[in-house]
């Protein structure tokens, strides 16, 4: 006896419409946050110009309990390429299942810390713990920044705009978020302890950390949506075979 296979293919797309629908919804939600903090960081970073070098003094002299300090300190792993490669190395080695989203994980990471390293290259800018504002007589953060397409790459000390730990580290959280989306408050702590500690040792003003922020979630809203896309691609391929009807045979 042919029992229909049509009921079966129906059940089959509403499924798979539902689950394409929720993707779709938590895809838009994703970009609207993600621009939404793009927006803020860059605010900040731009109103705090002109602050910059009293928002660095007036972190320095906050008393931080030194276990807590540490604490802090050990964060900038997580902002930090070999904490990176650590972190998706052992999660890469235990976890099979995911490792497709892992990868995926690992090259946003690396496009974000690289996109901010190479984005020190246009416009140097003096490190908080490299300047001496007696020989500078610098008076607030405008006047840290030199000109544009001068100095050299590797001069650590003009390179603090815009911050890569803050971008790596967020670009992290983001990531793992994506694959273990139950995580994302331990995440996006641990990246937000990372961007401070950027801020406590001197590495960066905050305008920088914003810098490093803003590039990784604007990178967010166009490598997400291009996974999105190449989805949306294979469910079409997917539509067409459901749409056959199939047919189920008992003896």
């Amino acid at each position: 006896m042919f029992i229909s296979g049509q009921l079966l293919t129906k059940a089959r797309q509403r499924n798979h419409l539902r689950d394409k629908t929720s993707r779709m919804n938590k895809q838009r939600t994703f970009q609207v946050k993600m621009a939404i903090g793009a927006i803020a960081a860059c605010a900040v970073g731009l109103g705090c110009q002109y602050w910059d070098l009293e928002i660095s003094q007036s972190v320095q002299k906050i008393k931080i309990p030194g276990d807590f300090r540490k604490a802090i300190g050990l964060t900038e792993a997580f902002g930090h390429s070999s904490g990176g490669i650590v972190i998706f190395s052992t999660l890469l080695w235990i976890d099979i299942k995911n490792r497709l989203q892992l990868w995926r994980a690992v090259l946003f990471t690396l496009i974000c810390g690289l996109a901010a390293n190479a984005a020190k290259l246009f416009v140097p800018r003096v490190r908080p713990h490299s300047l001496d504002q007696a020989e500078y007589e610098i008076a607030s953060g405008w006047q840290t920044w030199g000109v544009p397409w001068t100095g050299s790459w590797f001069e650590e000390q003009f390179r603090s705009f815009p911050s890569g730990h803050s971008a790596t580290a967020v670009a992290l959280a983001i990531g793992l978020t994506h694959v273990y989306p139950r995580g994302k408050w331990i995440f996006a702590t641990i990246a937000a302890f990372a961007c401070f500690q950027r801020l406590e040792s001197s590495a960066h003003f905050l305008s920088d950390i914003m810098g490093g922020v803003v590039i990784t979630m604007m990178l967010s809203i166009w490598y997400w949506k291009r996974l999105s896309r190449s989805k949306d691609d294979n469910d079409c391929e997917y539509d067409e075979l459901i749409q056959k009807p199939t047919k189920l045979t008992t003896e």
